[in-house]
């Protein structure tokens, strides 16, 4: 009997620690002024290294990079704006300063030029990847891009292009067609398109992924018209829309230049809804901004969620708000800032004359990538990865 308890005693023992040990090689949960673990467009985490006007960038490194990163079966991409450019991996980077392999935008991963056409980018600031698609914002021709089969190698041409009559032409517009500046806002959920047009305080959504150019949208959201474009703070307005997130229910804007974040419960299918929740101000008609807190934003560009939780870049603030469980009420306190040490710093790379692994300057777009959050450190000049 002593044998039969000693024997047990040692199965117990090493369950025990082989679960130890497999729990221990786990990421640790997100935590306030958390450490990245992977870097992309610089060496290390104390570079800040940008190439833009020497014309000759490389295959690993970036200037001004906007907006989301987005991933496929087949590739991973990531904007490179400061360079005109989209860099494709062939598989999500697993080492600091990964290689790109290809490029969209450019003839080779030499050169930076900007243009109009199948081809070129001026100011691609936005990617996005749905099944065999690939959709671009482009933003400074006023157009989205579209591939109908997802790029892996240099300078394929885009197949339909959206907010243009054709390939050719760049000019804004404020009707059912055109758009004006479309910068981080970029998602397809449920079938549908949509896509924040920045300058004409509006999200445009097409009820099913456009398969000519030029098409007309089907719904807008922020005005309640296709020719009116007003910028204001109310339940129904927007004043300058970034990054959207949808999981094909719900549609999550961020608002930028009335500081907070709107929440629609369900994908609007009306023009002019109305939003259901606001996060970052008391009510629907507040705008205004002060010293950071856990409640409030300044100029925040970039939403994401992983279903559970909403993430904000809160891009003036110089940090990223975790909001967990996600709103469903106005005006949430969170519950972790990323970037800084607490709630009410607010300082670029937090003070730090380089930055960190644990530092942000000027963040922009979020991504969830499997079990990674991803945030685009803007004015560092990198995308950061931090474990979920």
């Amino acid at each position: 009997m002593r044998r039969i308890w000693l024997w047990m005693s040692a199965c117990l023992f090493f369950l025990l620690a082989v679960g130890s040990a497999r729990s221990g090689d786990q990421p640790d949960a997100l935590t306030t002024f958390a450490t990245a673990t992977l870097v992309i467009g610089q060496k290390n985490f104390t570079n800040s290294k940008c190439d833009n006007g020497n014309g000759k960038p490389s295959n690993n490194d970036l200037c001004g990079p906007e907006g989301p990163v987005a991933s496929g079966s087949k590739a991973f991409y990531i904007t490179d704006t400061g360079n005109d450019r989209v860099l494709g991996f062939k598989n999500v980077p697993a080492k600091n300063g990964a290689l790109a392999k290809f490029v969209l935008g450019q003839k080779n991963l030499k050169t930076a030029k900007n243009g109009v056409g199948t081809k070129s980018f001026k100011t691609p600031t936005a990617v996005f990847v749905a099944g065999n698609q690939l959709f671009v914002n482009d933003y400074g021709n006023n157009r989205v891009l579209i591939w109908n089969k997802l790029p892996t190698k240099n300078d394929v041409p885009a197949n339909v292009v959206v907010g243009q009559a054709d390939f050719n032409s760049s000019d804004s517009a404020t009707s059912q067609s055109g758009l004006d500046s479309p910068e981080l806002g970029l998602v397809v959920a449920g079938g549908k398109l949509l896509v924040a047009d920045r300058n004409n305080n509006r999200i445009m959504i097409w009820n099913s992924i456009p398969t000519t150019n030029g098409a007309d949208a089907d719904v807008v959201v922020g005005q309640p018209d296709f020719t009116s474009n007003t910028e204001d703070a109310s339940q129904t307005s927007l004043n300058q829309p970034e990054e959207l997130w949808s999981d094909g229910t719900r549609l999550v804007v961020a608002d930028e230049n009335n500081h907070r974040v709107l929440i629609w419960n369900t994908i609007p299918t009306t023009n002019g809804a109305p939003a259901d929740v606001v996060v970052g101000q008391p009510d629907f008609t507040s705008h205004g901004t002060d010293s950071p807190t856990a409640q409030g934003f300044d100029s925040p560009q970039g939403v994401t969620s992983d279903g559970t939780s909403l993430y904000v870049a809160d891009t003036q603030n110089n940090r990223v708000l975790v909001f967990s469980p996600f709103p469903t009420s106005n005006n949430p306190t969170a519950s972790i800032v990323l970037g800084q040490s607490d709630f009410t710093d607010r300082d670029r790379n937090a003070g730090n004359a380089s930055p960190s692994a644990q530092t942000l300057n000027f963040p922009q777009g979020l991504s969830i990538i499997g079990t990674h959050l991803v945030v685009d450190d803007d004015g560092d000049d990198r995308y950061l990865f931090f474990s979920l």
